[in-house]
């Protein structure tokens, strides 16, 4: 990818996203499955997507049991940005004469550098209803790690994703009810990569070639499959395990010319992604109808990737909790607050009924311990529903 400038819109693209090995093809059978995902920056202002929580439009994000009790909604558009690493940092490196120098300082300076981000939209059409729910969202994939002067990786991918579920009640008394749903998934994924020194991948960022990178084709299918228990009207506990069985398979090319004839340079590899086993409550504070002001507060809480243990090399088993909460003031404007991977999370709200208005900002680790590796990521959404 060597441009004459690194572009502020591909490094406005550009979100956590763990685990993405720096691609050559010699290193083509080293490359880890990219979970699809879609982004909202409503979720990451309270700390992601709570196993219990019913969310309208992004249910399809949080458990396919919750489908049970949405109310009807359409996604028509969407556009949510996410930026991650030392945004503040990057407008005097883009003012530089010598961006590439600019960023080898900044390399320097901070013993590494990690930038992340991705677009989700514009296209992100869809229904909640009652019972079902479907989507069809793009993202746009961009990863730079630099962690020192000797080695570098960057990603940079376009998904296509494709989601419909359904939940459906099961068993219901006066006072509880329990639900079971279910989610699958199709999505299509191409990368271009490069990896090396640092010296030759900020070349790439800054001077590229597209035509000269080596190129992957990832495509798949999965299930996902949830319960809820629902206790009256406040209380919520819930199961998904997200990723239930999903196989991904991987064709690579050694540059985009390639790709574009379809000449493949090795036979197609079959992997799956791990499975994300995750358990949660939301709770719903009864609100009395005198208060006008306060129209509807929930607090949640999580313990996700419980798999994760049986991992050889697993995190801190703290990172896994988040802990948020949301208050609804006179039904227009939402504060959220949250606690996740032990970095607070904040974020707001507009609802001005013909679109929606989300920001957030929020801190995650990528290391395996708290404080290791800490990073900075700022959401913001744009979203039309009806």
């Amino acid at each position: 990818m060597r441009t004459k400038a690194v572009k502020p819109a591909i490094l406005l693209g550009i979100v956590i996203t763990l685990g993405i090995p720096g691609i050559s093809p010699a290193q083509a059978s080293d490359f880890e499955p990219v979970a699809p995902r879609t982004g909202s920056a409503r979720l990451a202002g309270f700390g992601g997507a709570y196993t219990a929580l019913e969310a309208g439009f992004d249910t399809l994000s949080t458990n396919p049991a919750a489908l049970a009790y949405v109310s009807k909604a359409w996604s028509i558009a969407r556009i949510d940005s996410t930026a991650s690493g030392p945004i503040f940092d990057l407008p005097s490196v883009f003012k530089s004469d010598d961006v590439a120098n600019a960023l080898l300082d900044l390399v320097t300076e901070n013993n590494g550098l990690y930038f992340s981000g991705d677009i989700t939209g514009p296209l992100a059409f869809g229904k909640v209803d009652h019972n079902f729910g479907f989507g069809i969202f793009n993202r746009t994939i961009t990863i730079a790690d630099i962690p020192s002067i000797s080695y570098a990786r960057l990603l940079v991918g376009e998904e296509f994703l494709m989601l419909g579920g359904y939940g459906l009640t099961v068993y219901k008394t006066e006072d509880y009810e329990l639900s079971l749903g279910l989610q699958l998934k199709g999505f299509f994924q191409v990368f271009v990569a490069e990896s090396g020194s640092a010296v030759s991948v900020i070349n790439t960022l800054t001077d590229a070639d597209l035509d000269g990178l080596p190129s992957v084709l990832s495509t798949g299918f999965g299930l996902d499959a949830g319960f809820l228990f629902k206790y009256r009207d406040n209380f919520t506990g819930g199961i998904v395990c997200r990723d239930l069985f999903t196989p991904v398979f991987t064709n690579y090319y050694d540059s985009i010319s390639d790709f574009l004839d379809g000449s493949s340079s090795s036979d197609t590899d079959y992997d799956r992604l791990s499975p994300d086993l995750s358990v949660g409550i939301v709770y719903e504070i009864p609100v009395p109808d005198r208060w006008t002001t306060i129209t509807g507060w929930k607090v949640m809480a999580d313990y996700r990737d419980i798999l994760s243990f049986f991992d050889p090399l697993y995190r801190n088993p703290v990172l896994n909790f988040a802990v948020g909460t949301e208050l609804e003031l006179i039904d227009v404007v939402s504060v959220r607050l949250g606690l996740h991977e032990t970095y607070l999370a904040a974020g707001i709200g507009l609802d001005a009924t013909v679109c929606v208005i989300d920001f957030a900002m929020y801190g995650s680790e990528l290391g395996l311990e708290p404080g290791r590796q800490p990073v900075l990521n700022i959401a913001f959404s744009l979203s039309f529903e009806l």
